[in-house]
């Protein structure tokens, strides 16, 4: 666990942070909405994506058809760790389990992943990334790729360090309260039944 600073509850929000995390939030809250805002129309001076491939991801998959955004990220977090269960997908991605669920089998029908039961426990069942779909999940994993390129053009390699450590950071810290906000907004799980998937 990363460390957390014991702040009284009810103490306003200006006394509990500094005006540069106050300034530096903000900017990742624009940056959010920007992102969000132009996701489905190219940037000025990017290149068009060759015809075929999708402009954005959620647009369409190896299989054809859309995908949402939620399978998008999924298969983006398949991607950068590996082989995973629904379990594991769950608790990366800060989603129900059955929810997780729900994305894998949509992206099991466009074929972007294959799950396998585990030979050891049957009631596991093991995603991976389908080879045929790597190129697709690249190109979203690279979405945006030349405004960010363009963005860490002029610094220096100690700044775009810097900025690398910091998104981690705040990813990390991130992540970490949506587990432990999931897991307070959980009811108490069941012991898992006879033939329960994990």
């Amino acid at each position: 666990m990363i460390g957390k600073r014991s702040v009284p509850k009810g103490t306003p929000l200006r006394a509990r942070i500094s005006d540069e995390a106050l300034e530096t939030s903000k900017l990742l809250v624009e940056f959010l909405h920007a992102t969000y805002a132009t996701r489905r129309k190219p940037l000025a001076g990017a290149q068009e994506p060759d015809s075929g491939a999708s402009a954005h991801p959620g647009e369409a998959g190896p299989g054809g058809g859309g995908m949402s955004e939620h399978a998008v990220r999924a298969a983006i977090h398949v991607y950068q760790h590996g082989e995973r269960t629904v379990g594991q997908i769950s608790s990366g991605l800060g989603i129900s389990y059955g929810w997780a669920s729900r994305v894998v089998e949509e992206l099991e029908a466009a074929h972007y992943v294959i799950r396998e039961r585990d030979a050891s426990d049957r009631r596991v069942v093991r995603v991976r990334l389908d080879e045929a779909a790597l190129e697709q999940v690249e190109r979203a994993y690279a979405w945006r790729g030349e405004a960010v390129s363009r963005a860490l053009e002029p610094l220096s390699e100690s700044e775009r360090a810097a900025v690398r450590l910091f998104l981690r950071r705040v990813i990390d810290l991130m992540r970490e309260a949506g587990q432990d906000a999931l897991a307070e907004s959980s009811p108490p799980a069941d012991p898992p039944r006879a033939g329960t998937i994990r």
